[in-house]
């Protein structure tokens, strides 16, 4: 009797004691894990930019039409767009400020499924902000971002590939038979159905297929731009200049605006004035079959009606100057604006409407077909605000040429 108290004494006093052991270790164990993995959502904006793209949210239940904004975009809303839409899916770090972690610019005739988006809940975490997304058909641009001293990983996932995208801009086209990702600026490491695997670079590319031989790093279209995301300060590869009735003269500078770093143009003042940003290019492009013009605008405000009374002070302005094959100077132009034109304005087919304080995308025809004569080289690029009060931006830019 006294040995079976004995032992039940030694086996409570045991038990107490790894139990007090198992607390002492596992609650701090339990809140380190907690302080690390816990995760809140991520806020969702959705903004139409052209015509009306489809939403179901969650997957399920009714197909809307987007007619504007909207902030409820849960994880598994379906986005669709025919032909002539184009929209704006933005997920930002939630805090007091949020700053977008990923701007996923779709396409027309493009479906894509956003899975999910989450950060860390809280700062000790080491985790990156993550965001999935599922692209079932079509084209879309994908920015990628830090924010809050944290960096940022976006899988991406089509029927033929998975892609980890860091830091940077991509750019993916899916279609029944191929998924083809291309790597602007960043580091992706991608592996398709099979199981190959590759890492890309930046002005790298590749392509999968079902069933096909393993993944290969294809160079991509060569960019003839310098510093076009303005991740450099402004005097690399641009130079800015200015030109004004009476002052004060505009600005610009490189600025994050809305969680994108770009060159912004502004000016509070009456009388006309114009700033803008130069490239020198000088680049012989003969031998290039293709030629296209990449870039992402945002006009906050401006004065003027339509582009001014000439149609010449649009708010955002391009300007590419180039020799033709008969040795002739010309010059291309393509503006911006987003007031009601006035009744004489003088408005001109390379004028495109916006809408304020939305970022756009823009990418141009094939310049080689749509210059007036087939370009000999690309002698400069110029980027421009002209008219009274204006505040837009510009990044992204691309002069994208291919072999």
């Amino acid at each position: 009797m006294k040995n079976n108290r004995e032992r039940l004494a030694w086996v409570i006093l045991l038990s107490s004691f790894v139990l007090c052991v198992g607390l002492a270790v596992g609650i701090p164990l339990g809140v380190r894990y907690g302080l690390r993995n816990a995760r809140t959502g991520q806020p969702v904006a959705l903004e139409p930019q052209r015509g009306t793209p489809k939403v179901q949210r969650r997957g399920r239940g009714d197909v809307i039409a987007l007619i504007g904004p909207t902030w409820d975009v849960p994880p598994g809303t379906v986005v669709t767009t025919d032909d002539f839409d184009q929209c704006l899916l933005t997920l930002y770090a939630p805090g007091d400020e949020p700053a977008a972690v990923a701007a996923i610019q779709i396409y027309g005739d493009t479906s894509i499924t956003l899975l999910s988006g989450r950060s860390p809940r809280f700062g000790l975490s080491p985790l990156p902000h993550r965001v999935v997304l599922q692209v079932e058909a079509g084209r879309v641009r994908v920015s990628v971002a830090s924010a809050g001293g944290r960096d940022t990983v976006v899988e991406l996932r089509t029927a033929h590939l998975t892609a980890l995208l860091d830091e940077g801009s991509y750019e993916v086209r899916v279609s029944p038979a191929l998924s083809e990702l291309t790597v602007r600026e960043g580091h992706a490491q991608v592996a398709s159905a099979g199981g190959a695997a590759v890492e890309l670079h930046g002005s790298q590319r590749t392509s999968a297929r079902i069933g096909e031989a393993p993944l290969q790093v294809l160079p991509a279209e060569r960019n003839l731009f310098q510093n076009g995301s303005f991740s450099q300060p402004l005097d690399e590869g641009w130079e800015a200049y200015h030109a004004q009735q009476q002052l004060p003269a505009g600005e610009v500078e490189i600025a994050d605006i809305d969680g994108r770093v770009a060159a912004w143009f502004h000016r509070s003042g009456v009388g006309w004035a114009e700033v803008g940003i130069v490239q020198e290019i000088d680049y012989d492009v003969r031998d290039f079959r293709s030629l296209v013009l990449h870039l992402n605008a945002r006009i906050g405000e401006q004065s003027l009606t339509g582009c001014g009374s000439l149609g010449t002070e649009c708010p955002i302005m391009v300007r590419i100057d180039y020799e033709d094959i008969y040795g002739t100077d010309r010059q291309w132009y393509y503006g911006f604006y987003t007031t009601n034109p006035a009744p004489n304005d003088l408005l001109y087919p390379y004028e495109q409407r916006v809408l304020a304080q939305t970022w756009v995308t823009f990418d141009s025809g094939n310049l080689v077909e749509e210059f007036d004569e087939p370009p000999a080289s690309i002698k400069a690029v110029t980027i421009y605000a002209s008219g009274h009060a204006f505040d837009a931006a510009v990044t992204e830019l691309e002069l994208l040429a291919q072999e």
